[in-house]
């Protein structure tokens, strides 16, 4: 029963490394589903508290399927993400995540014009996107072999989508201006989360897990610059591109947990992808469609009412789409995804 409450733990754990393994065109979506339980909570339990860090750097350049460059662009993203987690009878459960991200975007392009240097930063720091979401164990939270658990939330738009810093024009100007998507705090839409997720214990020591997310983001565009204080080209007009899209993005990932005394090993595989078309609203605006296929080697160590974890995501396939929603520009994907934190009760 431990290994079985145990592995309930480790699912969302998982999930902390964040809603995206290292393409800035698929967005950190604040949130952890905290379905953690401990091997040693007793009845009367409330709260689950957890810390997340998280951080990657994105700087090789792909246009589709291929990298072409490693020096154009460097897009740092870390995000300190706090979850608490209520915990209610009959398989219910309220989970509240406030993220807080420092972002940073270094290249020549956005200022001088392409290929130049030197190369200037820009950066954005704040409050990320709040999600509420609501969670119900579909089984009875007594099955410890093999259990479902669904999900249903919003996402808020706290995080400032119209961040903005200076960009340096020559020696003399700089234009202070909205900062590129890929660095901004939130997206600007108001959006609904829903998951659906499962495990199925082997035995004591190997535990299967499966979960998916989607997130939809009604809004079709922010209304925010995406030109970095210069005027808009006729194709970006044509493109209807001169401001920035809130896109849909959406997840899905699975594999196995092997139990060895205190430790947890988590062996994954997680696919992710914003797309060119939304499930509800249009479609307009300045987006990275893009998708990333990733590896999710883990460990947890469980202690006396905690459990420390780090996890490294390991991008294998990663794709931009080039179309008219991007003008034909590439993305930026990280080599690595870096997270690290801890979960206690309260």
């Amino acid at each position: 029963m431990k290994a079985a409450i145990l592995f309930l733990l480790l699912i969302p754990l998982t999930r902390m490394i964040a809603r995206s393994q290292g393409c800035v065109a698929i967005r950190n979506v604040a949130g952890v589903s905290p379905d953690l339980l401990f091997d040693n909570v007793k009845p009367g339990d409330k709260y689950i508290f957890n810390v997340t860090n998280r951080y990657f750097e994105a700087s090789k350049s792909f246009k589709g399927d291929k990298s072409f460059s490693d020096t154009l662009v460097t897009n740092k993203i870390y995000t300190f993400n706090l979850t608490i987690s209520r915990i209610f009878d009959h398989g219910w459960m309220l989970s509240l995540s406030v993220p807080i991200a420092a972002n940073s975007r270094n290249n020549g392009a956005d200022h001088k014009g392409p290929l130049s240097y030197p190369k200037y930063t820009t950066r954005a720091f704040g409050l990320g996107d709040i999600r509420f979401t609501v969670y119900k164990w579909l089984l009875p939270v007594s099955n410890r072999k093999g259990n479902i658990q669904a999900g249903l939330g919003i996402k808020l738009a706290t995080g400032n989508y119209d961040y903005q810093d200076y960009f340096v024009r020559n020696d003399s100007t700089k234009i202070l201006a909205p900062v590129d998507q890929a660095i901004q705090l939130g997206d600007g839409g108001t959006g609904i989360t829903t998951e659906l997720s499962g495990f199925y214990s082997l035995n004591r020591s190997i535990h299967f897990y499966v979960q998916g997310f989607y997130l939809i983001n009604p809004r079709d565009q922010n209304g925010v610059s995406n030109l970095k204080g210069r005027n808009p080209t006729a194709q970006q007009i044509t493109n209807n591109t001169s401001v920035m899209s809130v896109p849909d993005q959406y997840s899905v990932r699975g594999g196995v947990n092997f139990k060895v005394q205190r430790f947890v090993l988590t062996t994954g595989v997680r696919y992710e992808k914003v797309p060119v078309n939304d499930l509800i609203g249009g479609n307009k605006g300045f987006r990275r469609a893009a998708s990333i296929t990733s590896l999710e080697p883990g460990a947890s160590y469980k202690m006396k009412g905690m459990l420390a974890f780090i996890y490294i995501g390991v991008p294998v396939k990663r794709n931009i789409v080039l179309n008219t929603q991007n003008d034909m520009t590439p993305a930026a994907f990280a080599d690595w995804v870096l997270s690290a934190g801890l979960q206690f009760k309260l």
